[in-house]
């Protein structure tokens, strides 16, 4: 059995483009690409490089016309770590093909994706000339974040413009559903820490002298109450009302919050009524503790120590118009007027939140191919993802519609041991993006 790309999948997933270890094939995984893309037929293949961030690629497949549209395929060539490699039932860095699925480290995040996307680009080309401008920007550092990349994007601006952007994933949901998402909540990550002395103490001590812990934790108190609301002043001003279409997608989501606790395990309660998750899930800012640090964290209980510090790592998700800055601002003006100056606020990473208009003309023409092709009852529309992602930037840039959508699934394993994608998936995707690309041709030229 052979697939679409099979060739370029099998050596482009033998390179270790792990961007967050130190030893990795960034720049060979680059080179590789660019060099792949010369051989389909890019008029422009090269690397962009600054001064702040991994290297990307970039291509172009023109079009005959010069007035077609073009339409910019966003994806990213570095992978997670392997790591606990002995729960791989193979060699993540090999491609591994059954009947059915296929495995490897980027198979589905985002390797494979950009192999599909390659594949119905040879497809049309086989087709004739191409009906629009075609464009990838195939960046090296998305799972550290995407550091900087709004940096990159505002340098070579002039070289991504586009009408339309396909973003880096997605694929079918839990229920099964071919899901095209229409954005990503924003996210902002930071460190609270307290310190109150050069080093550890006696807990004995602890009768007259602070403990940082508890003064992290009180502090943190001041900004989350009780019922789960984030209780930092003006935090909720600029949220932007939902429009009458964006409530109705939201009202026909399918998620089923039964089925999501049992198979994570949730012990507790949903932080919302039953009748309002979805609307939490798509369009409630969350706040959350990613972790605590302080004093004596090894075996046992007889190290009575008072910590001399204390570290909390905190992320936050946003919405429409709250913005990564403005945010950490706010924390520090809450912190200060509870009488908490003393925590520090630091290591501060964020993305804003995005989403696309759900009325234009050409995500509409997006999602009724997607019905055509899979069938009516088959495809979920989602106002956004729950995560974030660096989607504001590439609108920042252009104004053009951005979604998602892609050949993963809810068990591809993104991320973990036996990361896969249903051969199947791959290839009805191949076949939605071939008829996608004439389809948004048209409807730029009809508008």
């Amino acid at each position: 059995m052979t697939i679409p790309m099979q060739d370029f999948l099998t050596k482009y997933l033998q390179f270790h483009s792990v961007s967050l270890a130190e030893e990795n094939e960034i720049p060979e995984t680059a080179e590789f690409l660019r060099t792949q893309f010369t051989k389909l037929g890019a008029t422009t293949s090269r690397i962009l490089h600054t001064d702040r961030t991994n290297p990307a690629v970039y291509a172009v497949f023109p079009a005959q016309t010069a007035d077609a549209p073009t339409i910019l395929f966003y994806n990213h060539y570095d992978v997670q770590p392997a790591e606990p490699l002995a729960l791989w039932q193979s060699d993540p860095f090999q491609l591994k093909m059954t009947d059915t699925h296929l495995y490897a480290r980027g198979i589905n995040d985002d390797k494979g994706e950009l192999a599909a996307r390659l594949a119905a680009l040879q497809r049309l080309q086989a087709q004739g000339s191409l009906p629009c401008t075609i464009k990838f920007l195939v960046e090296g550092a998305e799972e550290q974040g995407s550091p900087n990349l709004d940096y990159l994007l505002a340098q070579y601006a002039d070289l991504l413009a586009a009408d339309f952007c396909l973003w880096e994933s997605g694929g079918r949901n839990e229920q099964g559903k071919f899901q095209i998402s229409l954005g990503v909540k924003g996210g902002v990550a930071f460190q609270l820490s307290v310190k109150t002395a050069d080093f550890d103490l006696h807990s004995s001590l602890g009768a007259i002298t602070e403990n940082p812990a508890w003064r992290l934790v009180q502090a943190l108190a001041t900004l989350k109450n009780a019922k789960d609301e984030i209780t930092i002043p003006h935090f909720l001003d600029v949220v932007k009302p939902l429009t009458a279409t964006q409530k109705l997608l939201i009202q026909d989501a399918a998620f089923d919050y039964a089925a999501f606790a049992k198979n994570y395990g949730i012990t507790r309660p949903a932080t919302v009524p039953a009748d309002d998750i979805k609307a939490a899930l798509y369009n409630r800012p969350s706040m959350t503790i990613n972790g605590l640090s302080s004093g004596y964290e090894g075996p046992g209980i007889g190290k009575t120590i008072l910590p001399h510090t204390a570290l909390a790592k905190l992320d936050l998700r946003l919405v429409p118009d709250q913005t990564p800055a403005e945010t950490v601002r706010l924390v520090k003006e809450a912190l200060t007027a509870g009488g908490y100056d003393d925590v520090m606020v630091s290591d501060f990473l964020g993305e804003p939140p995005f989403r696309t208009d759900p009325d234009d003309p050409r995500v509409q023409t997006a999602l009724q191919l997607a019905r055509t092709t899979y069938g009516d009852d088959d495809v979920q529309v989602e106002l956004n993802s729950p995560g974030s992602g660096p989607m504001k930037y590439f609108y920042d840039i252009n104004h053009a519609p951005i979604i998602s959508c892609g050949i993963g699934n809810a068990h591809s394993a993104a991320h973990g041991p036996n990361e896969n994608v249903v051969i199947a998936d791959y290839l009805s995707f191949i076949d939605y993006l071939t008829q996608l690309v004439p389809q948004l041709a048209k409807t730029k030229t009809a508008n």
